[in-house]
């Protein structure tokens, strides 16, 4: 007797779901950002998460990499 199965395997789920984070990645990246904005996107994704651990961790990782690319950008002497 054939098994029917209805709906996605947890597998097939979370495939689709990556595939749809890539297609939104690539619609950003079709607007011809910056590196700056890139980081800025990644600051105000990780605001929006539920795990305030997670949420801590990568704003403050990404805060420290701004704040090094802003002292960088202040040192150039044209």
């Amino acid at each position: 007797m054939a098994e029917t199965l209805y709906g996605k395997t947890d597998n097939e789920q979370t495939a689709a779901e990556s595939l749809e984070c890539r297609k939104i990645v690539q619609t950003i990246m079709q607007h011809g950002i910056t590196q700056h904005q890139i980081l800025h996107i990644c600051k105000l994704l990780s605001l929006e998460l539920e795990n305030t651990n997670a949420m801590q961790r990568i704003s403050s990782i990404v805060n420290e990499i701004l704040d090094d690319a802003s002292i960088h950008e202040q040192k150039i002497i044209v």
